[in-house]
């Protein structure tokens, strides 16, 4: 490894060759049982009152296509960015064994945004998100400088909705999106055709593990033929250097500075005492093509 530097020189040629790379043990067993710990928390109703519509459910339990869970951690789409109201998952946003591999490739001044859990409820196996690019969402860039970290908090595989990869996808540029037909969660914008994609690889990974992924990768995640949870927290990452592309709203994005320092004309995220709260309507999210799912 070079100096400084906690990926080796292989590693990180393989995330610029192949858009993705996999990082074991970046969460402790006691790490994963705190988030594990606090989401359900959540779930049951632990949180404050304007967080609520940040409390979301799979649409296919919302709308009574599959029966309300008796545990209703399990009937969960997804806790939107819970750094904004809980010292526990904002303190997430700043783990040292996550940010030391993110900053070996978008460097040293880094940008926390999106934090989300994701859930795939036990034995819903429809609840498909579609092969995206997280690209196509952000009005920022340059793309390069911005990734994905995706980890689970139970062992994630085929049959309980890992996450699959097509390998080099990211050097082809942002690919049209549209949305499908269908009963599907808000925001899961699809490239259509993507499911006949050579190479797609299809990801074991284990708690605790991270995949680090390019904002131009195509990456979907299948749903859950199992009885077991799958429990995901992720959180998005870009260099300060990154600036906006278009006029776009990025205050949803619930943007933190986490390591080093701002640029000037690059992003400039909201003081810390602004950031806490924003509240959305169900709708409002619904109108917003800023929020990829996984």
């Amino acid at each position: 490894m070079e100096d400084g530097k906690v990926l080796s020189a292989e590693q990180i040629a393989g995330y610029w060759e192949d858009g993705y790379i996999v990082i074991p043990g970046v969460l402790s067993a006691d790490e994963i049982e705190t988030y594990k710990a606090r989401a359900r928390a959540v779930a049951h109703g632990e949180y404050p009152p304007e967080a609520k519509s940040r409390i979301m459910r799979d649409v296919r339990i919302a709308k009574g296509v599959v029966p309300a869970p008796e545990d209703p951690e399990d009937g969960l789409w997804k806790l939107m960015n819970p750094d904004r109201f809980d010292q526990t998952f904002r303190d997430f946003t700043y783990t040292p064994k996550l940010l030391d591999p993110v900053e070996d490739l978008l460097g040293p001044d880094l940008i926390a945004f999106l934090m989300m859990m994701i859930y795939k409820p036990p034995k819903v196996a429809d609840a498909v998100h579609p092969f995206h690019q997280d690209a196509f969402y952000f009005p920022f860039g340059p793309h390069e400088k911005v990734l994905g970290c995706w980890i689970p908090l139970d062992d994630a595989d085929e049959s309980n909705g890992t996450l699959v990869v097509v390998p080099g996808s990211h050097k082809n540029g942002v690919a049209a999106h549209e949305y499908p037909d269908g009963l599907v969660n808000m925001g899961s914008f699809h490239i259509p055709g993507a499911d006949e994609a050579e190479g797609a690889k299809v990801l074991e990974v284990k708690a605790g593990d991270a995949v680090l992924f390019n904002s131009r990768t195509w990456h979907k995640s299948l749903g859950n033929r199992s009885e077991r949870r799958r429990r995901v927290i992720t959180m998005h990452a870009a260099s300060a250097e990154c600036a906006p592309t278009r006029d776009a709203d990025i205050g949803e994005f619930g943007m933190r500075l986490v390591r080093g320092e701002l640029h000037e004309g690059g992003i400039q995220p909201p003081a810390e005492a602004s950031l806490a709260f924003r509240t959305h309507s169900a709708s409002s999210f619904e109108n917003d093509v800023s929020l990829p799912q996984r």
